[in-house]
């Protein structure tokens, strides 16, 4: 069976490419599309009192939109199977920034509605999902123009976990590029990722991020994958 997981860190991200330092809230939203499968979020990242963005206390929430496919059997059968799962997820947050780098650590709880069609399932979520996702993103500049990015997270409720890596180069202050890789997977499952991405700073609080590349998930056919997201400072 193929499955993808519903986690927030591509969500989080975007807090390097829109900038660190910046106070006021941010807006986030986006979509990952693949042959089989695709991701949709909108939400906000909401600094604490006394705190700034990339630096002490904040929460999230965000609302999203899930679809896959996979291949199961059904008495000796192959059958297809069409998965949607529209959640919301809320959560909390602490950052901390120095002068070469940024770490986060946090956590969310999300409920997710898993509807199969046919109304078939083989090990995975249907129905009312609720979870918890812990999560840590780092950055480390090694240089003024380089840099390397990793976040990780696990959802317990779907027993999945979402990890990326990037290495960045940014030759001026409103463009970053790079190669990344990701890697997920759960309980019957295991995807690889293997691209590049790009961060374009377009003013007045705008931030657009777009990646590519190829998807190697045990057992399918490989493919190639796209997403496009974006950051709003309020």
């Amino acid at each position: 069976m193929r499955r993808a997981i519903f986690c927030t860190a591509a969500l989080m991200g975007l807090l390097a490419g829109a900038g660190p330092a910046m106070a006021q809230p941010l807006l986030l939203g986006g979509t990952a599309l693949a042959p089989q499968n695709s991701y949709s979020y909108l939400g906000a990242i909401l600094p604490f009192a006394g705190a700034r963005l990339g630096s002490g206390w904040y929460g999230t929430i965000f609302a999203n939109y899930l679809t896959y496919h996979y291949v199961t059997t059904q008495n000796k059968t192959p059958v297809t199977v069409g998965v949607t799962a529209p959640g919301i997820q809320g959560g909390v947050g602490y950052a901390w920034q120095g002068a070469a780098y940024q770490l986060a650590l946090s956590g969310a709880l999300g409920y997710q509605y898993f509807l199969s069609h046919p109304d078939f399932a083989a090990g995975g979520p249907l129905g009312s999902t609720v979870t918890f996702m812990p999560q840590i993103q780092a950055r480390y500049n090694f240089t003024s123009t380089l840099y390397a990015s990793t976040i990780a997270s696990y959802s317990f409720g779907q027993r999945a976990y979402w990890s990326r890596f990037q290495g960045g180069y940014q030759p001026v202050h409103w463009l970053s590029f790079g190669p990344e890789g990701i890697l997920q997977g759960g309980v019957d499952y295991r995807i690889r990722q293997v691209g590049a991405f790009a961060s374009i700073a377009l003013g007045d609080g705008w931030n657009v991020v777009g990646e590519g590349g190829a998807t190697y998930t045990r057992g399918l056919p490989s493919t190639g994958y796209a997403s496009f997201s974006f950051a709003r400072t309020l």
